[in-house]
């Protein structure tokens, strides 16, 4: 019980430090993409997981599980002009675990034309331009004890709009994390309860060529999965915009694996995902099917490939 009070009171304190920061702004577009096939393939429900080198993005408390180098990469194709990119590396040090991520969103090469045709009924180019957004992640977590993790990830972004006139951009962003694990209320021994939470964008900032100044709402993200041998890992998450009028998002996913397979499934607001994984020794291949409509009109099919040694 000690620990569901802590649980409770430090969720109590992020709230309360998420409307102080105030409610401008929209999202940080980089970094709702998602990343690894993974967590992709659970529906995004990784909240309370985040055992693996995704850890900086999904919960930077997740890395105080992690107890070997990892290395993990993914390449996506969103749409017919826009790539996207990410890269991540953690190792065990300084007592606990560091994490260093690199996710870029490109689209490159668009042509901006004229409103009116010319007397050969042709639009005109009148120019070139292309967007690059990169978000480099400094993350670190540690076990306080058996049960409780902490950890915090930092974000230094920026975005570069070639040919726009003020179009070129920079900021921060910091997201705290908590991950406690209860497998003393389960009846089976070899059964874990864990709870994720995190505040995303808790601190943040972008600043554009322009001048302006931008700042989002934080997202506060609870996470509950149940990890057991047979029947696997169930985890659901649910987030929560810090600012009035913003609906509460649901996900949920679902795990088989065993030393060499694994299969998974899962639900986001976007629609179903599922996803697939094999292991050979030390490198790791994943697979997943996630229906985004935000990112790209059709289904988009993602692979991490990833190394632990």
């Amino acid at each position: 019980m000690r620990y569901l009070t802590l649980l409770f009171i430090v969720s109590l304190l992020i709230v309360h430090c998420a409307f102080a920061q105030g409610q401008a702004g929209t999202d940080i577009a980089i970094l709702n993409a998602g990343v690894g096939a993974r967590a992709l393939g659970m529906g995004s429900a990784f909240t309370a997981i985040a055992d693996n080198a995704d850890a900086p993005y999904w919960n930077p408390a997740g890395l105080g599980q992690v107890t070997s180098s990892e290395i993990t990469t993914m390449q996506t194709k969103l749409s017919t002009d826009a790539d996207h990119y990410y890269i991540s590396y953690v190792r065990p040090a300084l007592g606990g675990t560091l994490g260093i991520s690199w996710i870029q969103i490109g689209l490159g090469s668009i042509s901006q034309t004229s409103a009116e045709v010319d007397i050969n009924n042709e639009v005109q180019n009148l120019s070139i331009f292309s967007y690059f957004s990169n978000a480099y992640l400094l993350a670190y977590g540690k076990n306080l004890n058996d049960h409780i993790s902490v950890g915090l990830t930092g974000k230094y972004l920026t975005s570069d709009m070639a040919g726009i006139s003020g179009g070129q951009g920079s900021g921060y962003s910091v997201t705290p994390g908590l991950l406690i694990r209860l497998s003393s209320i389960v009846s089976r021994p070899s059964s874990i309860v864990t709870i994720g939470l995190k505040l995303d964008d808790a601190l943040n900032q972008q600043q554009w060529g322009t001048g302006t100044v931008e700042k989002v709402p934080p997202k506060l993200r609870l996470g509950l999965a149940y990890h057991a041998p047979n029947p696997g890992t169930f985890a659901v998450d649910v987030s929560q915009t810090m600012r009035s009028n913003y609906s509460p998002d649901v996900s949920a996913g679902y795990e088989w694996a065993d030393r060499f397979l694994s299969f998974r499934v899962g639900y986001a607001g976007s629609g179903l995902t599922a996803g697939a994984g094999f292991a050979i020794n030390q490198a790791r291949v994943d697979y997943a099917y996630v229906n985004n409509r935000e990112l790209s009109s059709s289904n988009v099919h993602r692979i991490s490939l990833s190394g632990i040694w």
